[in-house]
């Protein structure tokens, strides 16, 4: 068996230049990676071992050195992240760099950016935020069509996008818009690889394609590879490696994701020189061992007659007409009845007085208790393996029901139809569910959104479609992803159907950013803004509400173009105008604190929402050059109302008038304590005159 490595494999530039940067920051102090580095688990584990740690946002605190992985991140988070006075690594791919820009720029020129890409993926999602999230993002042609494209429209691709799939598209949008810009933002690297893999898969009995089950790169170069009607098997290491893979095959190529470092593929070349060595020992052994038996029996031949072998024959043949077995070969599907079931056994009668064996680990692919799986007087199909040397059938259950589920899964395939199975065990990778055969569901297929921990799904049954069918080497891909994104999208339709502007829903608070809260109401997430949190001003929005939260909101805004909900909860906020209204009128001394200063006077805060304004020339009989000359933020004063507009919700304020109210009162007071023989009043005056 000759192995051949494709020309171009494993590390990229971008991915290189990422790893060389990671190692040499875990060099100097610990990191933090936001999100995988890459999409290669193995990689990641050694990168743990130098202090690169992963982590989420959420958990990166005030000055920590961050690494940005290669996919790049939001302009939001690099915001957040210099909030925090972290020292940044940017380790963000130049051909995703590009992207980010080239689609940034699109849309601030005014166009409708569309991105061809899977819309899951952190790449995918970075260049979209680039975009103020205003992009489209379409994972084929068939799902364009169906868009009604806007007058300007500019396409880009994730950088692991395939060529021809990036030119349909460009093709069509062409026939469809004049004002159109199209920026090809595939990475030479990953033409490049798949190119090579194409070519080699032509020339090769089998493919090996090497790197992460969550590397968009690698899946590409896995249907690149299919086309050529070859078996192709994607692996994350050297470990998944099946010997029977390798059976009658003379030449192997192997290729690699961008992610994959060389340690890897080498790692993989070398367990298949194991592989290919012990065939090789293997083989030679059973042909010495056919030898031998051939020699014997042409021995026994001479010894005891060919006559007399004949007369042996002929009685076995005899011995089966007297016992009137029925004539089976090895490999018919017949059915039969179970008439004896124990711990490492079941015993079936297939008719004619014939019953043959099943050994417990052909009842199944996976190890189970017999009893568990037939009872007696069950009908059941079975395989004919062999006959034993005591003359009795061995039968498989495995074999025949592998079948029968290749048949029906291929029907499910065919049909769109979605099968219910069990979790039966947690794998590199993803899940294996039993649906007949070991089916496998990768960990990007098992939810909408990225599942850390898989240990949850044990022995829980899994609502799937088939995504992958390989009937020859008896092997299913399945995907509950595809199901719960269909279903999510009927349910969201289902809703945008029942909402309307000033509608009141409950709602929970999924997601808190500097800027609002992202609110579930059934479904489908509303932005509740900061400015909808309060009727007073609000620096934050845990000030108000938290992750979890259960709110009534309303709804004041739909986008249904753009698929946006603006929320509120001030409408079940009593209005702090409305308390004011019953509380103030003009002539009232009240206290307050100056929140602000403005060249034209004071804003006085007279409670939570409500504030007056102390006009300059209210704020002394002095003249006033500067506001700052005489009041500061966060002094507390008294004040006088001397006008109140409750409609325009304006309230003004003298500090003046408390001066002459006070001054006013001083006199009359000083007048009360005077001897009434010495006051002098006007009628006084008046009668002295006459």
């Amino acid at each position: 068996m000759e192995i051949i490595i494709a020309d171009k494999a494993g590390f990229c530039f971008g991915v290189k230049r990422a790893i060389d940067m990671a190692e040499e920051a875990g060099k100097q102090e610990g990191i933090a990676c936001l999100g995988p580095l890459i999409h290669n688990q193995q990689e990641m584990a050694r990168l743990a071992k130098l202090g690169v740690v992963v982590k989420e946002k959420k958990n990166i605190a005030e000055n920590d050195t961050v690494l940005i992985r290669t996919h790049g991140i939001a302009p939001e988070i690099f915001a957040e992240l210099n909030s925090l006075d972290c020292k940044v690594i940017d380790a963000t791919c130049p051909y995703v760099k590009k992207a980010q820009k080239a689609a940034h720029d699109a849309q601030e020129e005014g166009y409708q950016v569309i991105i061809l890409g899977d819309k899951t993926h952190a790449e995918v999602q970075g260049i979209k935020a680039w975009t103020g999230n205003e992009a489209l993002v379409v994972a084929s042609y068939k799902e364009l069509k169906e868009t009604d494209l806007p007058e300007k429209v500019a396409l880009i691709a994730q950088t692991t996008e395939k060529e021809e799939r990036f030119a349909e598209i460009e093709e069509y949008i062409k026939k469809q818009r004049q004002d159109i810009k199209i920026i090809n933002t595939i990475c030479q690297a990953t033409r490049q690889r798949q190119e090579a893999a194409y070519n080699l898969a032509g020339q090769v009995d089998l493919m090996i394609i090497v790197g992460g089950k969550h590397s968009s790169n690698t899946r590409k170069l896995w249907e690149v590879c299919s086309k050529a009607k070859i078996p192709c098997y994607h692996i994350e290491e050297a470990g998944e490696l099946e010997p029977c893979w390798f059976v009658n095959i003379n030449k192997v190529g192997i290729t690699a994701g961008a992610s994959t470092p060389a340690w890897i593929i080498e790692e993989v070349k070398d367990k298949m020189d194991e592989i290919k060595e012990q065939a090789t020992v293997e083989q030679e052994k059973v042909l010495n061992d056919s030898a031998v038996e051939q020699g014997d029996v042409a021995q026994e031949a001479n010894d005891h007659g060919t006559e007399n072998s004949v007369d042996n024959e002929g009685d076995f043949s005899k011995m089966d007409d007297q016992l009137n077995f029925r004539s089976f070969q090895a490999g018919d599907i017949v059915k039969g009845t179970v008439v004896k079931v124990s711990s490492d056994e079941v015993l079936v009668d297939i008719g004619d007085k014939s019953e043959g064996i099943v050994p417990a680990n052909e009842l199944s692919y996976r190890r189970v208790d017999p009893s568990e799986v037939v009872k007696v007087g069950e009908e059941i199909s079975v395989e004919v393996v062999r006959r034993d040397s005591e003359g009795n059938f061995i039968l498989s259950c495995k074999k025949a029901r592998q079948d029968e589920a290749l048949a029906k899964l291929e029907e499910a395939e065919k049909n769109g139809a979605i099968i219910n199975a069990p979790v039966i065990e947690i794998v590199k990778g993803g899940l294996l569910v039993d649906v007949g055969i070991r089916g496998f569901v990768p960990a990007s297929h098992v939810d909408r959104v990225f599942i850390e921990d898989l240990n949850q799904y044990l022995h829980k049954e899994l609502k799937m479609k088939v995504i992958e069918l390989d009937k020859e080497n008896k092997k299913a891909v399945l995907s509950q992803k595809v199901v719960m994104e269909e279903e999510y999208q009927q349910q969201k339709q289902n809703i945008w159907d029942e909402l309307e502007e000033g509608q009141t829903r409950k709602g929970v608070v999924k997601r808190l950013t500097n800027f609002g809260a992202f609110v579930d109401i059934g479904g489908i997430d509303g932005l509740l803004h900061v400015s909808e949190m309060s009727w007073t001003r609000i620096q934050d929005p845990t000030e108000v509400v938290k992750e979890g939260d259960e709110l009534e909101v309303s709804i004041i805004k739909l986008d249904r173009e753009k698929e946006r909900i603006s929320l509120s909860i001030k409408p079940f906020i009593k209005n702090p105008w409305e308390v004011a209204q019953e509380k103030f009128k003009v002539g009232m001394i009240v206290e307050g604190c100056v929140v602000r200063i403005a060249p034209f006077g004071a804003f006085i805060e007279l409670m939570p929402g409500v504030d007056g304004l102390a006009h300059i020339s209210q704020l002394s009989f002095k003249h006033v050059n500067k506001v700052e000359d005489v009041m500061e933020v966060g002094q507390e004063v008294k004040a006088k109302i001397i006008d109140i507009d409750f409609e325009r919700k304006r309230l003004s304020l003298s500090l003046k008038d408390i001066m002459v109210d006070a001054e006013k009162a001083e006199y009359e007071a000083f007048i009360d304590q005077q001897p009434k023989s010495d006051r002098v009043t006007i009628g006084d005056m008046l009668k002295s005159k006459k």
